[in-house]
């Protein structure tokens, strides 16, 4: 298992004119993005251990305020960068997150509401750059068009009530079937990445003029 996680989780390289945007999610059969508000008590330890593969094949990690605060997460080391996109810049009680030196919080410019993604991201090209949610961030991401691979868990667990899915509010803007890229089974657990069609033709383009 361990020599398939190595080929599952190859991600990039960047192209040199814009970062290569990764989403890393788990979901449940009926499509729960959380129990009780956290992701992780879907998981199981080969999804933890893709999370972490993932995180390593990261120049930057791109996450909301609020599953910082609903996961707890904690300051990356160096040289990994992690960018938290904040209306408020409230990180919740997060261990030194916020004064911490790899960590940068994103807020909208004056007048606006949201932070400008695609401007943000764009200071990453030739960096890949993985999205760890919420489900606003995401959706947000596959609205603008920014995001290439996906990377979800499905979680054999049927969660029911109101749970959020892995991305919400405005329709993505790549309409087309992603293409399925790699797929991995443990323990009941499916582990799928897909890959848009945008970014594959791109890829594509960008091997036939390196050549």
């Amino acid at each position: 298992m361990i020599d398939d996680l190595a080929a599952f989780v190859r991600i990039g390289p960047a192209p040199p004119d814009r970062p290569w945007v990764v989403l890393s999610m788990i979901a449940s059969v009926d499509g729960a993005a959380t129990i009780d508000g956290r992701s992780g008590l879907l998981g199981n330890a080969t999804d933890q251990q893709v999370l972490r593969l993932v995180r390593a094949a990261a120049d930057v990690v791109l996450v909301g305020a609020a599953t910082v605060r609903a996961e707890r997460y904690r300051p990356l080391q160096a040289p990994k960068r992690l960018v938290v996109v904040s209306r408020t810049g409230d990180l919740g009680e997060t261990a030194g997150l916020g004064t911490a030196p790899t960590t940068e919080v994103a807020r909208p410019a004056p007048g606006d509401t949201d932070v400008d993604l695609a401007a943000l991201l764009g200071r990453f090209a030739g960096r890949v750059v993985v999205a760890e949610g919420g489900p606003s961030l995401n959706g947000q991401l596959l609205a603008a068009g920014l995001v290439d691979e996906v990377f979800v868990t499905l979680s054999p667990r049927l969660v029911g009530g109101d749970a959020v899915r892995i991305a919400t509010g405005a329709t993505a803007a790549d309409p087309e079937p992603w293409e399925l890229r790699h797929l991995l089974h443990d323990d009941g657990y499916l582990f799928l990445r897909y890959r848009s069609r945008r970014s594959s033709s791109a890829s594509v383009r960008s091997a036939g003029t390196a050549s």
